[in-house]
């Protein structure tokens, strides 16, 4: 255990890429052990051979479409009809347009790449901070991997074989409330200091300019709606619905928005195979890093470990939180989620907790990861996109991280929340 573990953080901290740190961890302790390490190629062909995880590159595809359609254009026009008018109107709009791109885009990366210039550039225009601007993009970007469709929640499903329609659904009280609780920030920014968390932007409700917003961005928002229901009515499968997804966003891009052209399609398809292929081989190393997790019943060790500590499940839930936020600080939310997964659900199992209810907090623990420092990946895009410095920024997000951190919290310890919607479409 020690050459595995040593090897893997000693590689991990002088910055070796997560892929390759995996597979080299994972040889150096299979020669330790005399094991040909001809299993590490079959092992890393046998993760990235997997059914659900089609899922993934055909959701990015279909929110690739979706965003060359012009929706993100278009999702915010219909947010600003909506909440526009309120105190704080555009940092509500950022939040709103965030929630509903979050059923197409699956990703909490996507969507800052995809909105971030749009929401900060409107933003900074009508008087708001440039700090705040892009705080409250990065936060709310968080919604993107909460509110279904799901990468991670894919992801999660592909490794313990958990019906990821009832994740998708599990996924959207949790997602409510991060909407709703940082729309109550900006609410309370717009009235304690208006000079930057206010701007000068307060155009008046108009029914009219909603209902024609409304018939411009509802046939994309159609599109979780068909992912879920397909998904939960049994018509097909996650990885199935991904394709549908996919479809839809063509026969609505060229036919209904008629912005979708044969050059986009070229560059859709280049991009999704780029995001993919960086994702498909540390996909690959984890299954080999896993293996040899299994070969050392790591998880079955910690759970002794742990029993040993204490018996009492909430100081047991706390704990394992608590090792998932260390390690999702140092490292990028999709593997941090392909390596620990494999590690705490079956620790979680042993402990009696609901699958689902691990399984939503697991993912807000992951997305948590992203939008702290110091390996924050949300983080480092919104930097990024706002065009400030990473320390102005993390100085404004505090409170939408405490936010997002007591949400995470009453999930962990109110298992309804993520159970109820998921036992009514069981």
């Amino acid at each position: 255990m020690s050459v595995l573990l040593i090897s893997f953080f000693a590689l991990l901290l002088i910055g070796v890429p997560v892929a390759a740190v995996m597979g080299i961890s994972s040889m150096l302790y299979l020669l330790t052990r005399g094991t040909d390490i001809l299993t590490i190629p079959q092992r890393m062909f046998a993760g990235a051979d997997s059914f659900t995880l089609m899922a993934i590159p055909l959701y990015i595809f279909a929110g690739e479409i979706m965003n060359r359609c012009g929706i993100t254009r278009r999702i915010f026009k219909f947010a600003s009809e909506i909440v526009g008018f309120l105190p704080g109107g555009l940092a509500l709009v950022n939040v709103l347009a965030s929630t509903m791109f979050a059923g197409i885009s699956g990703s909490t990366s996507a969507d800052v790449a995809s909105l971030g210039v749009m929401e900060i550039g409107g933003m900074t225009e009508a008087g708001y901070s440039k700090s705040y601007s892009t705080a409250i993009t990065c936060a709310s970007a968080t919604i993107g991997s909460i509110i279904p469709p799901s990468i991670l929640m894919v992801l999660y499903s592909s490794i313990t074989g958990i019906s990821c329609g009832k994740l998708f659904v599990a996924g959207m009280i949790p997602g409510i409330m991060v909407s709703v609780s940082q729309m109550i920030y900006c609410l309370y920014k717009a009235k304690t200091d208006p000079e930057n968390c206010d701007g000068n932007y307060r155009p008046k409700f108009n029914s009219h300019n909603l209902l024609v917003a409304a018939k411009d961005a509802i046939p994309a928002m159609i599109m979780p709606v068909i992912i879920i229901g397909g998904t939960l009515s049994g018509v097909f499968t996650a990885t199935e619905a991904g394709a549908v997804a996919g479809l839809y966003g063509v026969i609505i891009g060229v036919f209904y928005y008629r912005e979708f052209h044969f050059h986009d399609m070229i560059e859709t398809i280049k991009s999704t195979a780029f995001t993919v292929g960086q994702s498909s081989l540390i996909f690959a190393a984890t299954s080999a890093f896993s293996y040899c997790i299994a070969i050392l019943q790591l998880p079955n060790k910690l759970s002794i470990w742990i029993s040993g500590l204490t018996t009492n499940v909430y100081i047991i839930m706390f704990l394992m939180i608590l090792a998932m936020m260390i390690i999702g600080c140092f490292m990028d939310t999709t593997p941090a989620a392909i390596i620990m997964v494999p590690i705490f659900q079956p620790l979680a199992a042993s402990f009696g907790f609901d699958p689902i209810h691990f399984g939503m907090v697991m993912v807000l623990t992951f997305i948590f990861g992203g939008i702290t420092p110091p390996v924050g990946a949300t983080l480092f895009i919104a930097s990024s996109v706002g065009q400030i410095s990473l320390a102005k920024l993390v100085k404004e997000m505090w409170p939408l991280i405490l936010l997002f951190f007591i949400v995470m919290m009453l999930v962990a310890y109110i298992p309804a929340i993520s159970t109820f919607l998921p036992t009514l479409v069981a």
